[in-house]
Protein backbone atom coordinates (compact mmCIF):
# COMPACT_ATOMS: atom_id res chain seq x y z
CA UNK A 1 0.00 0.00 0.00
CA UNK A 2 1.53 3.49 -0.48
CA UNK A 3 2.00 5.75 1.57
CA UNK A 4 2.64 9.54 1.50
CA UNK A 5 4.18 11.65 3.90
CA UNK A 6 3.81 15.24 3.52
CA UNK A 7 5.64 18.05 5.30
CA UNK A 8 4.68 21.89 4.71
CA UNK A 9 7.98 24.34 5.27
CA UNK A 10 7.45 27.51 4.94
CA UNK A 11 4.42 28.38 2.42
CA UNK A 12 4.65 25.43 0.77
CA UNK A 13 3.97 22.05 0.54
CA UNK A 14 6.46 18.92 0.28
CA UNK A 15 5.01 15.71 -0.33
CA UNK A 16 7.03 12.67 -0.63
CA UNK A 17 5.58 9.50 -1.54
CA UNK A 18 7.12 6.14 -0.39
CA UNK A 19 6.38 2.90 -1.38
CA UNK A 20 8.48 1.04 1.55
CA UNK A 21 7.79 3.19 4.40
CA UNK A 22 6.89 1.17 7.33
CA UNK A 23 4.55 1.27 10.21
CA UNK A 24 6.51 0.09 13.39
CA UNK A 25 6.85 0.16 17.24
CA UNK A 26 9.42 2.66 18.35
CA UNK A 27 10.85 -0.58 20.32
CA UNK A 28 11.56 -2.35 17.13
CA UNK A 29 13.85 0.89 16.27
CA UNK A 30 15.28 2.26 19.07
CA UNK A 31 16.24 1.09 22.70
CA UNK A 32 14.35 2.74 25.65
CA UNK A 33 16.12 3.19 28.27
CA UNK A 34 16.09 5.68 31.58
CA UNK A 35 18.16 8.48 32.45
CA UNK A 36 20.75 8.98 35.05
CA UNK A 37 19.09 8.07 38.55
CA UNK A 38 19.29 10.60 41.34
CA UNK A 39 17.96 10.81 45.03
CA UNK A 40 18.43 14.05 45.73
CA UNK A 41 18.75 17.92 43.01
CA UNK A 42 21.64 17.86 40.32
CA UNK A 43 22.37 20.78 42.16
CA UNK A 44 23.60 19.45 45.30
CA UNK A 45 25.98 17.58 42.96
CA UNK A 46 29.42 18.66 43.71
CA UNK A 47 31.44 19.79 40.45
CA UNK A 48 33.23 16.83 38.33
CA UNK A 49 33.93 16.02 34.91
CA UNK A 50 30.69 14.67 33.64
CA UNK A 51 28.12 17.03 31.49
CA UNK A 52 24.70 16.77 32.95
CA UNK A 53 21.54 17.75 30.99
CA UNK A 54 18.37 18.98 32.57
CA UNK A 55 15.39 20.21 31.05
CA UNK A 56 16.54 23.65 31.32
CA UNK A 57 19.24 23.14 28.90
CA UNK A 58 17.08 21.81 26.01
CA UNK A 59 15.09 24.01 23.52
CA UNK A 60 13.50 21.58 20.36
CA UNK A 61 13.64 25.14 18.69
CA UNK A 62 17.22 25.70 19.36
CA UNK A 63 20.95 24.16 19.64
CA UNK A 64 21.77 23.01 23.00
CA UNK A 65 24.17 25.46 24.49
CA UNK A 66 26.86 23.02 26.15
CA UNK A 67 28.57 26.08 27.98
CA UNK A 68 25.49 26.31 29.90
CA UNK A 69 25.21 22.73 30.99
CA UNK A 70 26.90 21.55 34.25
CA UNK A 71 29.63 19.30 35.03
CA UNK A 72 28.78 17.09 37.74
CA UNK A 73 30.74 14.25 40.28
CA UNK A 74 28.00 11.22 39.71
CA UNK A 75 27.22 9.90 43.50
CA UNK A 76 27.68 6.01 41.82
CA UNK A 77 31.59 4.72 41.25
CA UNK A 78 30.13 2.80 38.11
CA UNK A 79 29.87 4.07 35.02
CA UNK A 80 26.59 5.14 33.11
CA UNK A 81 25.74 4.33 30.10
CA UNK A 82 27.38 7.74 28.25
CA UNK A 83 24.86 9.71 26.00
CA UNK A 84 26.29 9.86 21.88
CA UNK A 85 25.38 11.96 18.51
CA UNK A 86 23.30 8.88 18.31
CA UNK A 87 21.14 9.13 20.59
CA UNK A 88 17.67 10.81 21.10
CA UNK A 89 16.38 12.49 24.56
CA UNK A 90 12.81 12.13 25.28
CA UNK A 91 10.92 14.80 28.07
CA UNK A 92 8.42 12.61 29.80
CA UNK A 93 7.38 14.53 32.68
CA UNK A 94 5.90 17.63 33.20
CA UNK A 95 3.49 19.45 30.41
CA UNK A 96 5.55 19.25 27.70
CA UNK A 97 6.77 16.02 26.03
CA UNK A 98 9.55 16.21 23.38
CA UNK A 99 12.14 14.65 21.73
CA UNK A 100 15.51 16.05 21.28
CA UNK A 101 18.23 14.67 19.08
CA UNK A 102 21.96 14.92 20.45
CA UNK A 103 25.17 16.81 18.31
CA UNK A 104 28.23 17.85 19.80
CA UNK A 105 28.09 15.72 22.27
CA UNK A 106 30.82 15.78 25.53
CA UNK A 107 32.79 12.67 26.46
CA UNK A 108 31.07 11.97 29.74
CA UNK A 109 27.40 13.08 29.19
CA UNK A 110 24.17 11.84 30.81
CA UNK A 111 21.08 13.25 31.50
CA UNK A 112 18.36 13.48 34.44
CA UNK A 113 15.91 11.16 35.39
CA UNK A 114 13.23 13.20 33.55
CA UNK A 115 14.39 11.77 30.15
CA UNK A 116 14.02 8.30 28.58
CA UNK A 117 17.18 7.83 26.27
CA UNK A 118 16.04 5.99 23.07
CA UNK A 119 19.02 4.50 21.31
CA UNK A 120 18.65 3.49 18.02
CA UNK A 121 18.71 -0.53 17.57
CA UNK A 122 20.10 0.08 14.10
CA UNK A 123 21.48 3.02 12.94
CA UNK A 124 21.49 2.29 9.56
CA UNK A 125 17.62 2.40 9.67
CA UNK A 126 16.27 5.30 11.71
CA UNK A 127 18.20 8.86 11.84
CA UNK A 128 18.12 10.37 15.49
CA UNK A 129 16.74 13.25 14.05
CA UNK A 130 14.23 11.97 12.18
CA UNK A 131 12.98 9.82 14.90
CA UNK A 132 13.29 13.24 16.93
CA UNK A 133 11.00 14.90 14.32
CA UNK A 134 8.33 12.64 14.37
CA UNK A 135 8.16 12.24 18.10
CA UNK A 136 7.39 15.75 18.29
CA UNK A 137 4.58 16.05 15.71
CA UNK A 138 1.03 15.91 16.38
CA UNK A 139 0.02 12.76 15.65
CA UNK A 140 3.03 11.14 18.01
CA UNK A 141 2.04 13.89 20.34
CA UNK A 142 -1.87 12.82 20.55
CA UNK A 143 -0.52 9.45 21.41
CA UNK A 144 1.29 10.42 24.13
CA UNK A 145 -1.79 13.09 25.50
CA UNK A 146 -3.70 9.85 25.74
CA UNK A 147 -1.23 7.40 27.19
CA UNK A 148 -0.04 9.61 29.90
CA UNK A 149 -0.44 9.39 33.42
CA UNK A 150 -0.92 11.51 36.49
CA UNK A 151 -3.56 14.13 37.72
CA UNK A 152 -1.49 16.79 38.27
CA UNK A 153 2.18 16.31 36.39
CA UNK A 154 1.39 14.23 33.29
CA UNK A 155 3.88 11.26 33.13
CA UNK A 156 5.09 9.17 30.36
CA UNK A 157 5.43 5.74 31.13
CA UNK A 158 8.75 3.39 29.34
CA UNK A 159 5.98 1.00 28.04
CA UNK A 160 3.86 2.93 26.25
CA UNK A 161 7.04 5.25 24.62
CA UNK A 162 7.97 1.60 23.45
CA UNK A 163 4.46 0.74 21.90
CA UNK A 164 4.16 4.28 19.84
CA UNK A 165 3.71 3.88 16.46
CA UNK A 166 6.30 4.96 13.72
CA UNK A 167 6.44 5.75 10.50
CA UNK A 168 10.14 4.36 9.13
CA UNK A 169 10.75 5.70 5.11
CA UNK A 170 13.89 5.33 3.50
CA UNK A 171 16.87 6.99 5.01
CA UNK A 172 17.01 9.45 1.67
CA UNK A 173 13.73 10.73 2.96
CA UNK A 174 14.59 10.57 5.94
CA UNK A 175 17.16 12.77 5.56
CA UNK A 176 14.92 15.23 3.40
CA UNK A 177 12.49 15.57 6.13
CA UNK A 178 15.68 16.13 8.54
CA UNK A 179 17.26 19.07 6.56
CA UNK A 180 13.56 20.64 6.22
CA UNK A 181 13.18 20.70 10.04
CA UNK A 182 16.47 21.92 10.68
CA UNK A 183 15.41 24.96 8.02
CA UNK A 184 12.47 25.30 9.61
CA UNK A 185 14.33 26.03 12.88
CA UNK A 186 16.81 28.79 11.49
CA UNK A 187 13.62 30.42 10.20
CA UNK A 188 12.05 30.85 13.28
CA UNK A 189 15.22 31.71 15.02
CA UNK A 190 15.76 34.47 12.41
CA UNK A 191 12.00 36.09 12.33
CA UNK A 192 12.25 35.63 16.59
CA UNK A 193 15.52 38.21 16.27
CA UNK A 194 13.27 40.17 13.64
CA UNK A 195 10.90 40.92 16.01
CA UNK A 196 12.22 41.23 19.05
CA UNK A 197 14.58 44.11 16.87
CA UNK A 198 11.40 45.74 15.74
CA UNK A 199 10.03 45.67 19.66
CA UNK A 200 13.63 47.21 20.36
CA UNK A 201 13.09 49.72 17.83
CA UNK A 202 9.65 50.77 18.98
CA UNK A 203 10.80 51.09 22.84
CA UNK A 204 13.53 53.27 21.84
CA UNK A 205 10.92 55.49 19.95
CA UNK A 206 8.33 55.23 22.41
CA UNK A 207 10.88 56.60 25.23
CA UNK A 208 12.35 59.13 22.86
CA UNK A 209 9.03 60.31 21.82
CA UNK A 210 8.43 61.01 25.80
CA UNK A 211 11.83 62.12 26.41
CA UNK A 212 11.59 65.02 23.58
CA UNK A 213 8.22 65.82 24.47
CA UNK A 214 10.29 66.12 28.60
CA UNK A 215 11.72 68.50 27.28
CA UNK A 216 9.91 70.65 25.47
CA UNK A 217 7.65 71.68 28.71
CA UNK A 218 8.44 75.10 29.65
Amino acid sequence: MQKKICIAPSAMYICLMSNDAKILELMEVADVSAGYPLRSSAEALDKGGVHFIQLKHVDTEAELDWACVPTVALPSKRDPQWLTDDDVIFAARGTRTFAYPLMNTPDHTVCAPQFFVLSAADKGRVLPGFLAWQINQRPAQEYLAQRSTGAHIPNVRRRALEEMPIIVPSLAQQEVIVELWRAAREERATLTRLMENRTQQMEALALGLFQNAQRARP
